[in-house]
């Protein structure tokens, strides 16, 4: 029933975004033996990647000659299936009695589009949510009653912390509420559990923050210093970040805010630490996407990890209604799956004008750029644009002389297909830029230290500038050259030389 439409989704929006090259090109020099780097004989180097244990994977399918932009999407969308499946098992078990709470929460997290998007994306998005599930379930799902082992635990906790750089707050937020409500109700097992796996998983945090700062001489990731600047207006972009996303699908508002209800009303049925823990990730998770600022990527992939939460959350409060009425949960299920599910088909409840009153792509406003009008638009374009560069990055590498260098913002496909030196405009693999103060406007989310060309003029850069159009476009800006054909018939790659 779940497995159905999420596999629908899964095709429907299958791809790989250009952020997910980034990490191909550091698990690519990972497995030829020149370390987890991105441009070679950068010194310290720079940890322009976001998901280490998700690299290392990927360096592993290099080992076995398993292109990346396949293997990330199978490893990825196997984990996709896991996550429902616990889910479903986890409803089964806790709304045994309650079967439209059980429908609600199979349909819910079966349809939702957010889950079926990053399934594939060819990033961690989907391993590091089921890996939160996992967790949860190893805590509660069990048919015994009783916890799994603390060093099991510990080692999903673990492998979950290394999954993501922001994944540790994922562990704390399961883990934590689990040994609080071990200890105030006296229930041993889950304490001891909960506690050696936060003990474990703090260790191997720990183990990687210290083996970070040797390597790349920073405590933190490059990619945070480059996208998180927390003030006032990034936190109201963020804000509207998530005030989109339920407002495209107001379902997930449902999801989210009523299951916090349902969460306490079905306390002692479904158990105060599951409530806790999957209370604290809807909450935490939320909180921290507005804290960041929100993300400009189609289809809130920050709240990604708290949508399987907020479907067994939307569980318990169909439980609470069915035990008084069925037919009032029923109507409500059909309710919060309809509502979800329809953005996948661009239809909108609440108006277009109301949903752009809280646009948060605010770059895409500079310039007179038209702002995406949906999610489905929004994934388009990423979809798109990461074929196009692509495209121009494998032409790169066929007709850029050797030791060439290039200035570009989107540093994914074109970084990875071309292998050339980058001079990263959004500063993720550039410290120089990553250290800089954020923009007083604000731009889109992660896109707020964005510097222009000349900035690395006195680098003497090969190219200012590069990208792929039609013969009859050429030059698409002024100063531009071509450079050759592409694989594709009528397109050319040009350049702004720099030097």
């Amino acid at each position: 029933m779940a497995l159905g439409p999420f596999a629908w989704l899964v095709q429907r929006f299958n791809f790989v975004t250009d952020d997910a090259f980034i990490t191909f090109r550091y698990s690519r020099n990972f497995a030829e033996g020149k370390g987890l780097v991105y441009n070679l004989g950068v010194d310290p180097p720079v940890e322009g990647y976001s998901e280490f244990l998700w690299a290392l994977l990927m360096g592993l399918g290099f080992e076995f000659g398993w292109a990346p932009e396949t293997f990330s999407r199978v490893l990825s969308i196997g984990f996709g299936v896991l996550c429902v499946g616990l889910v479903v098992s986890l409803a089964a078990r806790r709304f045994a009695t309650s079967p439209v709470a059980v429908f609600g929460t199979a349909a819910l997290v079966g349809c939702a589009p957010p889950l079926g998007v990053w399934a594939t994306g060819g990033m961690a998005t989907m391993p590091a949510a089921s890996l939160g599930v996992l967790l949860v379930w190893l805590l509660y799902g069990r048919a015994s009653g009783a916890p799994s082992s603390g060093l099991l635990v510990g080692l999903v906790a673990s492998l979950l912390a290394l999954m993501r750089a922001d994944a540790a707050i994922v562990v704390a937020l399961i883990l934590g509420p689990a040994i609080v409500v071990g200890a105030v109700s006296r229930r041993r097992e889950l304490f001891l559990s909960a506690l050696f796996g936060a003990l474990v998983s703090a260790t191997a945090f720990g183990l990687h923050v210290a083996w970070r700062y040797s390597y790349y001489d920073d405590w933190l990731p490059n990619t945070a210093r480059a996208k998180l600047g927390f003030s006032a207006a990034a936190t109201g972009r963020g804000a509207d970040y998530v005030i989109s996303t339920f407002l495209s699908m107001p379902g997930l508002f449902l999801a989210f805010a009523g299951g916090l209800v349902g969460l306490v009303l079905a306390a002692r049925r479904i158990g105060a630490g599951a409530a806790a823990s999957a209370g604290a990730v809807i909450v935490g998770v939320t909180a921290y996407a507005i804290l960041a600022g929100g993300d400009f990527m189609a289809y809130s992939r920050f709240l990604v990890p708290a949508i399987p939460m907020a479907a067994l959350a939307f569980g318990a409060l169909l439980a609470s209604i069915e035990s008084r009425s069925r037919i009032a949960a029923a109507v409500l299920a059909i309710a919060g799956v309809t509502t979800t599910v329809l953005a996948v088909f661009d239809v909108d409840l609440v108006p277009k004008e109301t949903q752009l009153e809280y646009h948060f792509r605010h770059n895409q406003r500079l310039g007179g750029v038209t702002p995406s009008t949906s999610e489905n638009e929004q994934w388009q374009n990423m979809r798109d644009r990461s074929q196009e560069w692509s495209l121009a990055g494998r032409a790169l590498g066929v007709h850029a002389p050797p030791n060439s260098s290039v200035v570009f913002g989107a540093v994914g496909a074109i970084g990875y297909y071309s292998n050339l030196f980058i001079y990263d405009r959004n500063g993720l693999v550039t410290r120089e830029v990553a250290m800089l103060e954020p923009h007083e406007e604000l731009r889109s989310p992660g896109h707020d230290k964005v510097v222009p060309p000349a900035f690395f003029a006195k680098y003497h850069p090969t190219y200012l500038n590069v990208g792929v159009c039609s013969q009859a476009q050429f030059p698409p800006v002024r100063g531009a050259v071509r450079l050759g054909n592409t694989e594709r018939d009528g397109v050319v790659l040009w350049a702004v030389p720099g030097r």
